[in-house]
């Protein structure tokens, strides 16, 4: 009985002279659906992606918690070797964070200047996997520079220049106060992603920091990386009854939290607007079936009179639309995750081809545009999509169900 019902259903499917209209209408609902379903997947997983890369890129800088002392008589050294000694902790890095203005004699840009050792430098994988001229190990010269490549382009510096640091204080001569000053090399220039740190970033070695900033024997901020980062909560309270008197600690969920909340409402949205298009499409997929079933009332009163139950005519126009839910989904689905998979690539052949850039890093803080494909996500949008598609062929095919065949006989 199923195979028969099948074979029906298929036959109304396939469109003749006669149901070229209604099939059109199929079509479009199809294409409406699979669009639907491309669009939610590539737009879910360009925002997962989102989260993912930014997320990285600030913990690659500012480490999972920070400590920041509260009083300058802090031995930083003694705290180092505790926080070292703690479970789960990874990585403990030493930084005198501080602003600066980035000079080459010509121009004039405002930096953020880190002040941190080599060893602890070559060990930040998002800087020294992202070198792109020079050599990291010439950071270890006491006046050598790393600085991000936009702001080295847009400052004009090649590596092995003059980059000279002046800091927003005064020292006094015999000749008055003048800004506080040193001249450095540029070792080498870093690419992290995220243009916001290559346009304002720059490393100095952590001594010359301290006699740069007056800062001798001190640091401003600990940096502290874990082994993983979403479960802090317990390391977190012991260094709190450990040195919350002398440190003020922070951790990266709560320095960023207004922006994972951001991005996280944004997705939800958008999930919910993007999924209306499948539901506009579903009510394509209403008119269609309901056309259909008064274009078939004959042959439905003809296989209701040799017998066949009202149940399995309800079953055969529940087919039909369910074949257009199931095919517009499979084909969106096959559409979506393939263009999630290559959209840098596809991004890149489209700039190319129109000569133009639709993700400017000046307006997104990263350099390009990122994806990030879950299996989860790709489940829900199929599962919406298909209760969508089914839901839609409900009223339909309980209207051909209750098609009396007397009164459509009676006058053929």
């Amino acid at each position: 009985m199923l195979k028969t019902k099948l074979l029906i259903a298929w036959k109304y499917i396939k469109s003749n002279r006669r149901e070229k209209f209604i099939s059109a209408i199929a079509a479009f609902s199809l294409v409406g659906i699979a669009l639907g379903v491309a669009t939610l997947i590539i737009v879910t997983s360009v925002m997962n992606g989102f989260r993912k890369e930014f997320t990285e890129r600030v913990i690659g800088f500012n480490g999972h918690i920070a400590m920041h002392p509260l009083n300058s008589s802090v031995d930083y050294g003694n705290v180092l070797k505790q926080v070292s000694t703690l479970d789960g902790v990874k990585q403990v890095t030493p930084v005198i964070e501080k602003q600066a203005l980035l000079s080459n004699g010509k121009s004039v840009n405002g930096a953020f200047c880190y002040g941190i050792s080599p060893d602890d430098l070559a060990q930040k994988d998002l800087i020294a996997n992202g070198i792109q001229e020079g050599d990291i190990q010439d950071f270890s010269a006491e006046d050598g520079i790393v600085v991000g490549e936009s702001l080295a382009n847009r400052s004009g510096l090649g590596v092995g220049d003059d980059v000279i640091i002046m800091v927003p204080e005064l020292d006094e001569t015999g000749f008055g106060f003048v800004p506080r000053k040193k001249t450095f090399k540029l070792a080498a220039t870093f690419k992290s992603g995220m243009h916001e740190y290559d346009m304002s970033v720059v490393f100095i070695p952590l001594a010359m920091s301290q006699k740069l900033f007056k800062m001798p024997q001190m640091v401003n901020t600990i940096s502290i990386f874990v082994d993983d980062p979403l479960k802090i909560s317990a390391l977190k309270s012991q260094m709190y009854a450990k040195f919350s008197h002398d440190f003020q600690i922070t951790d990266w969920q709560q320095n960023n939290s207004s922006f994972m909340k951001a991005v996280e409402v944004e997705r939800n949205v958008m999930f919910l607007i993007l999924t209306l298009i499948i539901l506009v499409a579903s009510f394509n997929i209403i008119s269609c079936m309901i056309m259909l079933v008064k274009d078939k009332e004959k042959d439905i009163a003809i296989l209701r009179t040799i017998g066949l139950p009202r149940r399995s005519v309800s079953h055969i126009f529940f087919m039909i639309g369910a074949f257009i839910g199931v095919f517009g989904t499979a084909i969106g689905t096959i559409l979506g995750v393939m263009f999630s998979l290559h959209i840098q690539k596809i991004q890149a052949l489209l700039e190319n081809l129109l000569h133009t850039q639709f993700f400017s890093p000046e307006v997104y803080f990263l350099t390009h545009l990122p994806s990030l494909l879950r299996p989860v996500d790709v489940v829900v949008t199929v599962a919406v999509s298909l209760i969508l598609s089914c839901i839609s062929t409900l009223y339909p095919a309980k209207k051909a169900s209750r098609i009396n065949p007397v009164e459509i006989l009676r006058y053929t």
